[in-house]
């Protein structure tokens, strides 16, 4: 190969620098017309990935833009014998998520009774999870009110999204139901049991219990929970009425789920990592 004459050589190094420096201008007058990225303003800026996130902008995931959970049915139930204008009120929602490989580790809640002047009565705020594609009941009770109920209204909020790419080896098998009403028939009991048939150990399960009369209309509602559940092992539960249902009750339904998306629910795993639950 002939060598570069000094002259050649001499013009490939400048063009070399003349290109370097245009760069470095070019970039440097980018950085700084570029609006600053703060994360906190409401607005998709710098080189925000969303609105105030991304993971090289920000630290943060931008949440996908999915469907939010759709509220299918509320109920509100009268609980007990109260006094003329009050009222202890059991709550039930029966809730849908839509998405099939997203749960949401959070969704916020604003759950308002209203009575007949619809005037406010009481507002409550939460949160709950719910899996991919899972419907699920959100169940509250205990609600009393100065006067009695004729309205409510459940309002999602917000949901923080998660991926889930896969429930296998998750399995909650709700075994031996069996619902007695006290010889005075001013109390009933619920007993069953829950077998963790996967390879997880769990800190804590949730159960909600649901009571329909012959109609299939949900006539009580109930929730518990059990904690430090350990792999392919049983657990018995009971849930109390202490009032009348007024109601006779034709069918249960038993539901039991855990939050994955809380590392330290999990206490202990057989054969699979607990971060193949995790993964954004």
């Amino acid at each position: 190969m002939p060598s570069l004459s000094p002259r050649v050589l001499r013009r490939f190094i400048i063009a070399v620098i003349f290109l370097a420096v245009f760069f470095l201008f070019g970039y440097g007058t980018r950085q700084l017309t570029q609006p600053t990225p703060t994360c906190i303003d409401g607005v998709k800026n710098g080189e925000e990935e969303g609105v105030d996130c991304g993971l090289f902008a920000c630290q943060n995931y931008c949440e996908p833009d999915l469907d939010p959970p759709q509220v299918v049915s509320v109920k509100i139930l009268k609980t007990g014998d109260n006094l003329p204008g009050q009222g202890d009120y059991d709550f039930v929602a029966e809730i849908n998520n839509p998405n099939k490989e997203f749960g949401a580790s959070e969704v916020v809640y604003e759950l308002t009774l209203f009575n007949g002047d619809e005037k406010e009565l009481l507002k409550k705020a939460g949160t709950f999870y719910i899996l991919p594609d899972q419907t699920k009941y959100l169940v509250l009770t205990f609600l009393t009110t100065e006067r009695n109920v004729s309205r409510v209204d459940l309002g999602i909020k917000s949901a923080k999204w998660q991926r889930l790419d896969s429930l296998e080896g998750m399995n909650l098998i709700v075994r031996r139901e069996r619902y007695l009403v006290s010889p005075n028939g001013q109390s009933s009991t619920l007993d069953a049991v829950i077998f963790n048939d996967s390879d997880f150990e769990f800190e804590t399960v949730d159960i909600d219990v649901i009571l329909r009369d012959s109609a299939d209309k949900i006539i009580a509602v109930n929730r518990s929970e059990i904690r430090t559940f350990l792999a392919r092992t049983e657990r018995n539960f009971r849930v109390t009425w202490p009032f009348p249902i007024g109601s006779r009750v034709a069918s249960m339904e038993v539901r039991a789920s855990t939050n994955l998306f809380e590392n330290s629910n999990f206490i202990k795993n057989y054969g699979s990592e607990v971060e193949k639950f995790q993964e954004y």
